[in-house]
């Protein structure tokens, strides 16, 4: 099937999020606000680790975590060529987001420490 729209919309947020836990933690996530009736296509994390290797998301509408948006999706972070210790992970999610809003992103890693500064979020309406 054919995409339609175009992927020209995105939206940076920046902070410091430091995940350690395999697991999803309530208070470990950077939030984003999105127009009504688009389709959420890729996020890109971006910062530092140590020891990790995976990176696991779960996008919700609330920061608590609980009202999921996009279950758990797990990526390979893409190590930088000159600093071994930058990574990006990059989530194709292709979901439709009907309200308009503020989505919480939450993180967990593999292993190590994954602190992560930047999320992108791309959109086509």
């Amino acid at each position: 099937m054919a995409q339609t729209g175009q992927l020209n919309k995105q939206k940076i947020v920046t902070g410091s999020v430091s995940v350690t836990s395999t697991s999803y933690d309530a208070a470990k996530y950077l939030s984003v606000e999105l127009p009504s009736n688009i389709t959420l296509s890729l996020i890109r994390l971006s910062g530092t680790f140590a020891t990790t290797t995976k990176v696991s998301i779960q996008v919700s509408r609330d920061a608590a975590g609980d009202d999921i948006l996009i279950p758990s999706t797990e990526a390979t972070l893409a190590i930088g060529t000159t600093t071994a210790s930058v990574g990006v992970a990059m989530f194709e999610v292709e979901t439709n987001i009907y309200t308009q809003g503020e989505i919480f992103i939450h993180a967990k890693v593999d292993a190590g420490t994954y602190t992560w500064t930047k999320a992108e979020v791309y959109w086509r309406e």
